[in-house]
Formats: C-alpha cells, structure tokens, sequence
C-alpha cells in the first residue's frame, strides 16, 4: 500500500470517445489530484451530481393505490451505487490533472457513463486501492489484459517505457477490442503469438503486443492465455526465439514477471501459468464494490496466510481480504480463486 490522500473530487469532462461496439474512452479533468500509481482505481458517480436524491420525503399512500411520489431510482432507472473503474492513464497538465478510464456499457450506470458529453461534470472518489511492483532491470515485464481488464496494463504500459516489456491483450471479437491498431502494423505472420508494434497504446511507450480474438477475427485465434503460453515456453527454452524487440541472449537474462487483469478464469489461467513455470504473477482483481474503501465488505477474496498460527482465522491456512483496501493488487501465487 502506498501513501495517499484519497478525496471526493468533482471533475469535468474533456474527451468520452467510443472505441468501439461497447467500450469508451473517458477522460476527466481536475484541479488538483492526489498521486497515482498503475493498478490503482476510482468510484465513479454514475448520475448527475444535481439528481434529486434525497432521503427523506412524505408520502401520502392510500392503501390499494400506487403511491403518486417514490425515492428517484424507482421513479425512473438511475444508478444507485458507484462504480469503480482502473484508471488506465493519467496526465498532469498546465490546467491540472487529467484522469483518463476505459470502460464498457453493460447496464444503466455504464450506460450514464457512455452518454457523457464534454462539459459534463463527474463525482469520484479516490485514488483507492494499492498498486503494482515495477520489475526489476533484470525482468521482463510480460502484460496480460482481458476486455475491461485492459486499462491498467495500459497505465502500467506508460510506467514501463524504456523498460523491457511486452503485452498480451485478449478480445472477444475484433469490434470488442478497445485498442488503436496502428494503420502501418505489421500483418501477424505464422508465428501470431509473437509480440510486434501494433497496437498504438503500447507501441508509443516501445512495447510490442500480441493480440487475440476468441473468434480470429484478429491476430492469435484463441485465448489470450494461450498465446502467452506459447510465448513463455519459446523464450523459457534453452534457445529462446528472437523477438522483434529481444536478441536471444536478451530473452536468456531476462527473467518474466506477469501483470494481468480481465475476466476471473482468464485470471486465474495465467496464475496458473505462472506458477506452473515458477514465475512472479501479481494480479488486479475484479469485484463488484458499493463504496471501494472497505465500508461495505462487499468485495471478500480469499487468500492464503504466510502464517496459520496468526490472526485472523488463527489455526486457518487462509483468511478473507478486501479487494478494495488490501488490494486490488495481489500475488497470483496468494489467491484462492
């Protein structure tokens, strides 16, 4: 856990740009905002921060009558709780701070969220949560993002630059991958498990990626899982294969460590690769939070204790966390899924 000030800050509109078929692009401008780290998230308000909502009026009910007046959410569909998004970028501008999310309409919050014009004013709590370990200048920091997992292995990706990396990124189909595929890429070849600059959000920090589409409507037909698999054994071998980025002795001295976020069972397969290969995993878990600070004890993930003796659930090899405040941040080796 890193030293924060988390705040309730109201912030504006400057970009909300679809992607494409159901994700957007949101950036939000601030004053001022606490410092940030890669893996670290926020709650967002999803209704207008004027919406009338409050908690106490009167209510003339006659019984066998529909009551003429109720509380706003059940007069009309409004998002009731928060919710909580990666960040997947920050910059800190001469007009202040601009936070920037990705995220996918699935019901009426997301869907408050997508309709957002520049302007518009957004309530968000935060920074919350913990964030990931860089590597060291002798890993190889090898990404791994699934759907709206993708975010922050692209913060993440702006922390790398410079930094030996590559990236693994995980769609659907085609229309569902919220990435910018560069005009002059590289055709995926025979080998479409092999990492190239194609992908604008990774390419300007000098990182290559692999991209997969379950249908094969694009690059690696597959899982993303998959394709890290490949990867990892070629350049686990004794003779590793040469990458657009890596020589062979490059690949030799480097060893990886594995970020990712996405689906659970995406998640959970690339722990378990990593283990199975004896590798470093920390993993950005996805819960549902009402309020990201460890009020509602909604976001319970099981976790393996270094010690049994100790509390909590003294005699237990395993204990419960919060997502929300131990984490989101965790070693894949330390997860009970």
């Amino acid at each position: 856990m890193i030293a924060q000030q988390r705040g309730r800050f109201e912030s504006q509109v400057v970009a909300n740009v679809p992607l494409c078929r159901e994700h957007y692009r949101l950036v939000l401008e601030l004053p001022v905002f606490p410092c940030t780290e890669p893996g670290q998230f926020v709650q967002l308000g999803c209704r207008a921060a004027d919406a009338d909502d409050a908690s106490e009026r009167e209510l003339e009910w006659i019984e066998g009558h529909q009551p003429t007046e109720a509380a706003p959410e059940l007069r009309v569909q409004l998002a009731f709780l928060r919710r909580p998004l990666s960040l997947a970028g920050r910059r800190d501008t001469p007009r202040g701070v601009e936070l920037e999310f990705i995220q996918r309409v699935v019901g009426v919050g997301t869907e408050w969220l997508g309709q957002l014009e520049v302007g518009d004013r957004v309530d968000l709590i935060g920074p919350l949560g913990n964030r990931f370990a860089l590597p060291g200048s002798n890993e190889l920091a090898v990404l791994v993002g699934g759907g709206v997992g993708i975010p922050p292995m692209l913060y993440l990706a702006d922390k790398l630059a410079g930094r030996q990396a590559v990236a693994f990124c995980g769609a659907v189909t085609r229309d569902l991958l919220p990435l910018t595929i560069l005009a002059d890429a590289p055709v995926p070849g025979p080998d479409p498990d092999e990492p190239i600059m194609s992908i604008a959000e990774f390419s300007r920090n000098g990182i290559p990626s692999v991209i997969s589409t379950d249908d094969g409507s694009y690059a690696f037909r597959g899982y993303v899982t998959q394709a890290l698999e490949k990867y990892l054994d070629a350049l686990l071998s004794p003779r590793p294969r040469v990458s657009t980025r890596l020589s062979s002795s490059q690949a030799a001295s480097l060893r990886p460590i594995i970020y990712t976020c996405g689906p659970e069972l995406m998640m959970k397969r690339v722990a378990a690769i990593a283990s199975d290969r004896g590798l470093e995993c920390q993993v950005a878990v996805e819960r549902a939070m009402a309020c990201g600070m460890g009020t509602c004890q909604s976001c319970c993930i099981r976790v393996r204790k270094p010690d049994p003796a100790k509390p909590p659930l003294p005699g237990s090899d395993w204990c419960w966390r919060l997502a929300c405040t131990d984490g989101p941040i965790f070693r894949g080796a330390d997860l009970l899924w």
